[in-house]
């Protein structure tokens, strides 16, 4: 990838490597201001450099999209497609119906606030028992299967967010300045 330029180089193994273990940090200011950026969900099949090319006008800027999401590892972080995501359930778990009846993890969401806390299988059915009789609990409580989490998962990897195009050169420039 094209940005790796900026990155300091490093002997390995009697070869001249990037070192990619350094990664630098855009400032600050930049990433709280949300108005430099656009919300993105990635569609199925949908590739980050056809991103790129979609709002730079040119691919080789994927990395800007991952240096400004955190992608580390772009093929483990992206998110599957449909067919693709099956394969790698089915070879990760042998099937389909394996993951749908192995729990990963029990949940509950507090209504009010929203939020949704990870719970161990006895506060599962102690929240169960609780508000079972009650329809309009404040608390519910729920299994996530294997499958439930690797479907959440890969789907949230689709929210992306991407820099605007006028702060792009801004973005390069500063790992030219960090990296010099």
């Amino acid at each position: 990838m094209r940005h790796f330029i900026y990155y300091p180089k490093i002997e390995y193994s009697n070869n001249l490597a990037v070192n990619i273990m350094v990664r630098g940090k855009i400032r600050d200011a930049i990433l709280r201001n949300s108005a430099l950026y656009y919300k993105y969900t990635i569609e199925d099949g949908e590739r980050y450099d056809m991103i790129a090319h979609k709002y730079y006008g040119n691919s080789d800027y994927a990395w800007a999209i991952f240096y400004a999401n955190g992608i580390v590892d772009p093929i483990d972080e992206t998110p599957k497609a449909h067919n693709d995501f099956i394969a790698y359930i089915k070879a990760k778990y042998g099937s389909i119906q394996t993951p749908n009846q192995t729990i990963h993890h029990y949940e509950y969401t507090d209504k009010l606030s929203g939020k949704t806390f990870i719970i161990d299988e006895a506060t599962y059915y102690q929240y169960l028992g609780e508000y079972e009789s009650e329809t309009n609990s404040l608390k519910t409580v729920s299994i996530v299967t294997q499958y439930d989490y690797e479907t959440n998962l890969n789907e949230s990897r689709r929210n992306i967010v991407v820099l605007d195009k006028q702060y792009l050169s801004s973005l390069t420039n500063g790992l030219e300045n960090l990296f010099a």
